[in-house]
């Protein structure tokens, strides 16, 4: 009988009956139905990007405004190495600058960043699949489709819809180069124990350990695992001293002039409860705020992990490098998440569902998912009916999980929408302090940065838009028959504050002639383009009303700068084409709060 995943020595007779042909023939369709669902989420994820897309800075991505607004205070350099919450983001804020300098902070290069990293952890994945664990055919294709499957699966939307997030997926990806130079030096050594040791794949794990270590906390998991498992694979003495001082060089050079994060949990109790955030963390992957559910989930992975642990020995003895890495990940995970859940628990057992955890936690089921696919093809007896029905129960795990990637999305394009709106906000100059509190907790720290990013043009003030205010709309858009679209005014809210005063307005739009919400709204006061907005809010209700709308992300928020007591607010619609137009579709008098002609 043919192994999966395997091919035939040369010369080598193989007899399969016809029900192990059919068996055969089936797993290897499922197996290019994996690589195909793994396939359609890398492009679901990347579609999520897009329409989630924003320029508007993010929380903790806000350091690298501030950093350049105020960078007299300290050095570059000492930025780099400045302490960050528990973390030092060195390998990260270096991330941050090249954003800052060559792309004026509208975190393309960020989000790109985070896709580019986790194609390349996808690909050494699929290497060592192939190199370390001699994965062919079927098997090969099963595992390369999972791994890009639990890569780029939407529910850790957060790390690819926030450039801060670099700091996320790069110590994963630093922690695998890791153990493939490890391996890699350890299976030359076996080739070749009289020739020359392979300095250069043990100089690739150090450095990878580094570069995990300064780009978040967690990196500094991967020390501590790289020296014990030089001891388990018994390295040359030199190595294993080669990684204990790197580590303890690296440590204490992180740890210098380090402020203590919260200390480790005393009471029993607490000790109980983050257990349970632990169990929640991986559990989460699989379901949604269901807390039961994910301790169940999650506590049946830590027994798998449990007894793979047990096994580590055998894997060493039978020489089988690709298990051992797997084993390492898993491992590291399981260390990410204890970390996590110290530092967290004080939020509380649901902040354990956070989607940019799932970056960890899916890759912890991804190397269960693997260790499963290697014990079904190690089997003697019936392997390939066994590798079959493993293979059918990882495609259907990713068949539900997918259909729970229609929430994640819906999660993304909202508060992309929100902190769009927070950037119009500010390019109008209307100071929306509740829609700020998108963008950060503290609205007057982001009002403080807007000088310094219009004077550098960084961020939302980096195209067109801003240089549009004040100008004619004919000037810059042609006017479109006002068929063409349609909407509504739902609420008009005046902003205080110092200056003009300004408005807030909000509703729904829809573009008739290409059957989709529109992206932006110009708003007028005597034909002068006096504000901006942005559509893409949640309006289940306008589709339900309206049988020509088709769409759930019709929602509107749009500001304007009152210029003129009793002037009427047109507000439009842009229609990107050759050329640009604008169509109008309602009217309002905002001075006094009225509701005047809603709908063109």
């Amino acid at each position: 009988m043919k192994r999966p995943g395997t091919t035939p020595a040369v010369g080598q007779t193989v007899t399969v009956d016809r029900s192990d042909a059919a068996v055969f023939q089936a797993s290897k369709i499922i197996a290019y139905v994996i690589l195909l669902v793994g396939i359609i989420t890398v492009t679901l994820s990347a579609y999520l990007v897009i329409v989630s897309y924003t320029n508007l800075p993010h929380w903790d991505e806000w350091s690298q405004i501030d950093f350049a607004a105020n960078r007299k205070a300290q050095s570059t350099l000492d930025w780099l190495w400045s302490q960050h919450n528990q973390h030092r983001l060195v390998i990260s804020r270096l991330f941050l600058l090249a954003d800052l300098r060559w792309f004026h902070a509208t975190q393309v290069f960020l989000l790109a960043s985070i896709f580019i990293i986790q194609l390349v952890h996808l690909l050494l994945l699929s290497w060592s699949m192939r190199v370390l664990g001699h994965w062919r055919q079927g098997l090969w294709l099963t595992g390369t489709g999972l791994a890009t499957f639990c890569l780029f699966y939407p529910s850790q939307w957060e790390n690819f819809t926030w450039g801060f997030q670099t700091c996320f997926v790069l110590p994963s990806m630093f922690a695998t180069f890791s153990w493939i130079g490890l391996l890699l030096y350890w299976i030359h050594s076996k080739e070749h124990p009289g020739g020359p040791r392979p300095w250069k794949y043990l100089l690739l794990s150090i450095a990878a350990g580094i570069g995990a270590s300064y780009s978040l906390s967690n990196g500094n998991l991967v020390w501590p695992l790289l020296a014990g498992a030089a001891l388990l694979l018994r390295l040359r003495l030199a190595a294993v001293l080669s990684f204990l001082i790197s580590g303890a060089v690296s440590t204490v050079a992180y740890l210098n002039n380090y402020y203590r994060p919260a200390s480790f949990p005393q009471s029993s109790e607490t000790m109980i409860q983050t257990l349970k955030y632990l169990v929640v963390y991986f559990g989460s992957s699989w379901v949604s705020n269901n807390v039961r559910a994910a301790e169940f989930i999650g506590c049946a992975g830590l027994v798998v992990l449990l007894f793979v642990i047990l096994r580590l020995p055998s894997y060493v003895r039978d020489g089988r490098p690709f298990p051992i890495q797997l084993v390492l990940t898993l491992l590291f995970c399981l260390g990410t998440g204890i970390v996590t859940a110290l530092a967290r628990l004080a939020f509380g057992i649901p902040q354990a569902f956070s989607s940019r955890y799932q970056s960890i936690a899916l890759l912890f089921w991804f190397c269960i998912g693997l260790l499963l696919l290697g014990w079904a093809v190690s089997l003697h007896e019936a392997r390939t009916a066994t590798f079959l029905l493993v293979q059918t129960v990882l495609l259907a795990t990713m068949l539900l999980a997918a259909s729970r990637a229609k929430i994640s999305l819906m999660r993304a394009r909202l508060q992309g929408f929100q902190l769009n709106a927070a950037a119009m906000a500010l390019v109008t100059d209307a100071p929306d302090k509740e829609q700020l509190q998108w963008a950060d907790s503290q609205p007057d720290y982001v009002l403080s940065l807007v000088p310094y990013m219009r004077r550098e043009r960084l961020s939302v003030f980096s195209g067109m838009l801003p240089s549009l205010l004040s100008k004619p709309l004919n000037s810059v858009l042609s006017i479109a028959v006002p068929d063409e679209c349609t909407g509504q005014i739902e609420s008009i809210r005046p902003l205080d504050s110092g200056r003009l005063r300004s408005f807030r307005i909000t509703g729904w739009a829809w573009v008739h002639k290409n059957r989709r919400p529109p992206s932006e709204i110009v708003t007028t006061t005597n034909g002068i383009i006096s504000g901006f907005g942005v559509v893409g809010d949640w309006r289940p209700e306008v589709r339900e009303a309206n049988r020509k709308v088709t769409s759930n992300y019709t929602g509107f928020t749009a500001y304007v700068r009152e210029t003129g007591e009793s002037s009427p607010v047109n507000i439009y619609i842009v229609l990107h084409g050759k050329p640009a137009s604008a169509c109008l579709f309602a009217t309002a008098r905002v001075s006094t709060l009225g509701l005047a002609g809603l709908g063109s």
